[in-house]
């Protein structure tokens, strides 16, 4: 009993935040999987090589996704390639067995509990999990090699080898209420009503004068204001060259009240400079709705590759609050979460 409370206790303790430390992905033939800092994991397919029976069909994305806390089933996901989602009597068959499935939203159908348990293991027992329509034809497909390796890492992850919850070789071991995760929680200042404070021409202009090639670019809109706190507004400051095809790049500036602007300050070396934490985001937007300033880098145009990394202004810096990953180009669109905090305002 006593060890069944403290590991109960350490699986809900908060960490001190010492920095974001997401957690790894790794690539196992056609899947790739990763867990976040709670343990919560995910596996991904990727697209396989296409075989002569299989001539152009489209990739099948599925995601398998497990949490860790409260001994949760798995949830299997399965999202129809744009072509056919209004199509009627589409259905799924690991190899030439069935699946049953519920109602699809907006071409992407959710199964868990029990049903995705079993799903989970015939799926490891199998080939390729086929989408047909009401003739029999294929309408997309996705390979399961790797699959079991992924979910042995999942397992792994969340200390569930050898026991009945396992995803992967299941056992009689009795499992642990639950492993301690690394949660991490973060404060920020309350919305603020004011408008933005906006710098003066002057400014503007010294601003502006820094950009290396400010001189030969056509004259650029007003940058986007946001205000952060009671005493602190954001400005977007994209970049006028040394853009790629499909990133574009911006200077994150923070302006006081009184008039002070500086570089923003973040807590994430996110890569792009290569010196370490800087001001520079990359295809930058502010939702300000949930107060969350997003950095979406791609690596190919398409956008089934790349990172996205999420922060909040917690006063002083923005903090690095969730990053979701898909390290290869092969026509996955869902990302892996490999870090993630519990938000709360002041």
């Amino acid at each position: 009993m006593l060890l069944t409370i403290l590991l109960f206790a350490a699986s809900n303790a908060v960490t001190i935040h010492a920095g974001p430390q997401p957690g790894e992905t790794a690539i196992y033939k056609d899947w790739v999987t990763g867990c976040d800092n709670e343990r919560n994991c995910a596996a991904v397919a990727l697209e396989a090589p296409t075989t002569g029976t299989d001539g152009d069909t489209d990739h099948l994305e599925v995601m398998i996704e497990k949490r860790l806390p409260g001994h949760q089933p798995p949830v299997v996901q399965f999202r129809f390639p744009a072509m056919p989602k209004q199509a009627a009597n589409l259905r799924i068959f690991v190899d030439q067995i069935a699946v049953p499935l519920p109602p699809a939203e907006a071409g992407t159908v959710r199964i868990g509990g029990a049903q995705a348990r079993q799903l989970v293991q015939v799926m490891r027992k199998g080939h390729r999990v086929y989408l047909r329509d009401a003739e029999g034809q294929m309408v997309a497909r996705t390979s399961l090699t790797g699959l079991t390796a992924a979910l042995l890492r999942i397992d792994g992850q969340q200390g569930r080898q050898g026991t009945a919850e396992a995803l992967a070789r299941r056992g009689n071991r009795v499992p642990y209420d639950d492993l301690p995760g690394s949660r991490v929680s973060l404060t920020r200042p309350a919305r603020s009503d004011l408008p933005p404070a906006v710098p003066d021409a002057g400014q503007m202009a010294l601003l502006r004068s820094s950009d290396t090639c400010s001189a030969a670019a056509e004259p650029s809109p007003a940058p986007p204001m946001v205000r952060l706190d009671a005493d602190n507004s954001m400005m977007i400051m994209p970049w006028q060259c040394g853009n790629g095809a499909y990133n574009l790049y911006s200077n994150i500036m923070i302006v006081k009240n009184y008039g002070e602007i500086s570089s923003a300050s973040f807590d994430y070396d996110n890569g792009i400079t290569g010196d370490g934490p800087s001001n520079v985001l990359v295809n930058v937007s502010w939702d300000d709705e949930k107060r969350v300033l997003e950095s979406v880098a791609r690596h190919r145009g398409i956008g089934d590759c790349g990172r996205v990394d999420r922060y909040i202004w917690d006063g002083e810096k923005f903090m690095l609050s969730e990053q979701l990953v898909m390290p290869e180009c092969r026509m996955a669109f869902d990302r892996i979460r490999t870090w993630k905090v519990d938000v709360a305002d002041r």
